[in-house]
């Protein structure tokens, strides 16, 4: 990585595609819930560990690391080799006070310690993008430690809530918490917060 990718990078954020998603009241009002739900349904602690699993554009999990300043540590799972790099390359310029510590590796095979996290998020289309929906969630919440709690944000058109809510029963699962949002027609999601 340097700084003329970085700079490549940027400017593929404004690609006309994306730039017109990024931009759209739908796509604002998307962020603006879920970096909501996250502040306003989990208590930040000395010490805490969270994890996010698919790091995208990254910004998802550089709100997290803001939230945890000075307080806790921020791990980012992801599989793709150009998303973590220029993610951990873009935090160490920006010069984000909390980065995260980068895992490049998929969900499926991770070899991160088990029973660590305080907290485990897996928002948007990450889920789908695994193709392997028991699996995946069986993998995230074996890194979850026993008072822990998965945060999970999906797409009604990507995986139904029932389909959830029917694993979460078959698991052993807590669900503590469901909201969903269907202000926008074809953008209805939803927002779990779950204890083993």
């Amino acid at each position: 990585m340097n700084d003329q990718m970085l700079f490549e990078y940027y400017q593929s954020l404004r690609e006309p595609e994306a730039n017109e998603w990024n931009l759209s009241p739908r796509s604002l009002y998307l962020e603006f819930v879920t970096r909501d739900y996250v502040s306003n349904n989990f208590n930040i602690f000395e010490g805490m560990k969270v994890c996010n699993v698919g790091i995208g554009v990254g910004e998802w999990d550089d709100y997290l690391g803001y939230l945890l300043k000075g307080k806790g540590q921020l791990t980012s799972i992801d599989i793709d080799p150009y998303i973590c790099k220029m993610f951990q390359y873009r935090q160490l310029r920006e010069g984000h006070p909390n980065p995260s510590f980068v895992v490049c590796e998929s969900i499926l095979k991770t070899t991160v310690k088990e029973s660590q996290f305080d907290l485990l998020t897996m928002i948007g289309s990450t889920l789908k993008e695994t193709q392997k929906y028991e699996e995946a969630f069986k993998k995230c919440l074996n890194l979850i430690n026993e008072n822990g709690s998965l945060m999970y944000m999906d797409f009604e058109k990507y995986h139904a809530s029932k389909d959830f809510e029917a694993f979460a029963l078959d698991n052993g699962l807590h669900i503590v918490q469901k909201d969903v949002y269907d202000k926008y027609e074809n953008l209805t999601f939803y927002i779990y917060k779950v204890k083993k």
